[in-house]
């Protein structure tokens, strides 16, 4: 059996670089559909200008609103092939897409993100002229899927919540754990502290439990992640705490 110390390794992945876009809401009942010309004001009035921000900010609320499943909002930013090869690949899109780079060539800027959770890439290409019309809407008129980099597993997902907790992070340990676990830990402690190592890791009914234990206190720590709610590149993912 392994025992792997997680704390004190170098920062994960996810909080060297912006972090995934954090959204929630339901697809409304035109998901699936594209926008026209002719109801872009109507339906994108109500939404903050599309003009002068950058072209990643302007992918990022893209990635967003198709990640939410807020789809009159991706409607907006996106041309219609776009919408359709991003509704092609999933609607929602999920929550777990991570800008990683940011690249312009002839006059379009290439936005790149990684779905941590399922892996997979994704780049959008917003045109500069597009971005500067009157009203900004449609610039990102291209998107890539491609590869399928190795994504999160429940063992890291449970790493980089006792790496959360421990460094006494509320914002990340309520991303990686439902409400109940979150509570569970801060039961423990609201700053998990730096001594915990991973000694055991088994599966078993849908779930991986991951143990941790106390190197000072002796004490024992099972994070219990949903890897079907892993799978589907849902947040809080972690479900279930067990201290003893």
């Amino acid at each position: 059996m392994m025992i792997r110390r997680i704390i004190g390794l170098g920062s994960t992945t996810a909080l060297a670089v912006t972090a995934p876009l954090l959204l929630t809401g339901a697809a409304p009942a035109n998901a699936g559909t594209t926008s026209t010309t002719a109801s872009t004001t109507a339906s994108c009035s109500n939404l903050a200008s599309a003009t002068n921000i950058s072209a990643a900010s302007y992918a990022d609320r893209l990635v967003r609103a198709w990640g939410s499943g807020a789809t009159a909002t991706a409607n907006c930013y996106a041309s219609t092939a776009t919408t359709r090869t991003l509704y092609g690949q999933a609607l929602p899109g999920g929550i777990h897409w991570r800008r990683v780079s940011t690249e312009g060539a002839a006059g379009t800027i290439y936005v790149t993100y990684h779905d941590d959770a399922r892996g997979g890439s994704l780049t959008i290409g917003v045109q500069n002229v597009g971005l500067r019309a009157a009203d900004g809407w449609h610039a990102a008129y291209t998107a890539k899927f491609s590869g399928e980099p190795k994504a999160w597993d429940a063992v890291q997902w449970s790493d980089n919540l006792v790496r959360a907790w421990g460094r006494g992070d509320a914002k990340w340990t309520a991303y990686y754990a439902t409400p109940t676990a979150v509570r569970e830990l801060h039961k423990v402690a609201a700053k998990g502290g730096p001594h915990w190592t991973r000694i055991a890791t088994e599966g078993a009914a849908g779930t991986t439990y991951v143990t941790y234990r106390n190197d000072v206190t002796r004490h024992t720590l099972v994070i219990g992640v949903s890897n079907m709610g892993l799978s589907q590149g849902d947040a809080h993912a972690a479900y279930t705490v067990r201290y003893h």
